[in-house]
């Protein structure tokens, strides 16, 4: 099968989406200026056979806290005709080699502990296994008293083709939450959500207590680029 990586044009969007929907992974609007903008930016990935787009990886740059970039695989697919073909294979390499030339120091996807498809690529590509089980929690944004609290945690800005959101890292707290939703309310933010260890008892309870509910279980799976 000749295929084809290349970078994503707006002019894709339905594509894509076409792809998305048959596969489930994801609900995209391909007429929504997010999705276009994303899709603009030079992020996302697309194979094809014949001008035919066969399968897709959305990605985005996110930050360290000492500085340095990660690049993150937020969705990958490939049509169920092209499936078994080695295209997500070829897309995650092609992911790996862009996230190098762009300078990021790691690569890094957070795979559903039922996703034996997506585990066995990122195994074959040299990816690690996180040895804890995460649980990512989700809540909508709300709005909140403008009023400024210090707080531990980071508050992450991310752009897909699916949604905007903001991600908390680090050290969660109410102040954090609180934080997080005064800024969804500032910019256009369609989802707040949090990635804790499933060990991570009290952190869950604080969730649950701010309206989060549970998506589900995963592992991250890394592999570094560039040594410190």
């Amino acid at each position: 099968m000749s295929v084809q990586i290349r970078l994503a044009k707006p002019e894709d969007a339905p594509a894509i989406e076409r792809v998305a929907s048959e596969t489930g992974v994801a609900s995209i609007d391909p007429g929504s200026p997010r999705a276009r903008r994303v899709l603009a930016e030079g992020q996302t990935l697309v194979a094809t056979k014949d001008a035919a787009v066969m399968g897709f990886v959305g990605c985005l740059f996110t930050a360290y806290p000492t500085g340095g970039r990660r690049f993150e695989l937020d969705l990958l697919a490939v049509a169920p005709e092209a499936q078994r073909r080695g295209v997500g294979t070829r897309l995650v390499a092609a992911s790996k080699s862009f996230a190098a030339d762009a300078g990021a120091r790691q690569v890094r996807a957070l795979v559903r502990c039922e996703n034996a498809a997506m585990q066995r690529l990122c195994r074959r590509h040299g990816f690690a296994r996180s040895s804890d089980v995460f649980e990512l929690h989700i809540v909508d944004p709300q709005p909140v008293a403008h009023q400024s609290r210090l707080h531990e945690a980071r508050v992450i800005p991310v752009e897909t083709l699916s949604y905007s959101g903001l991600w908390l890292e680090g050290k969660l707290s109410r102040e954090a939450i609180a934080d997080a939703h005064q800024l969804a309310s500032q910019i256009e933010v369609t989802v707040i959500g949090a990635v804790i260890p499933n060990n991570a008892l009290e952190t869950r309870k604080l969730l649950q207590a701010s309206s989060f509910r549970k998506v589900g279980a995963y592992h991250w799976w890394t592999i570094n680029l560039k040594s410190d």
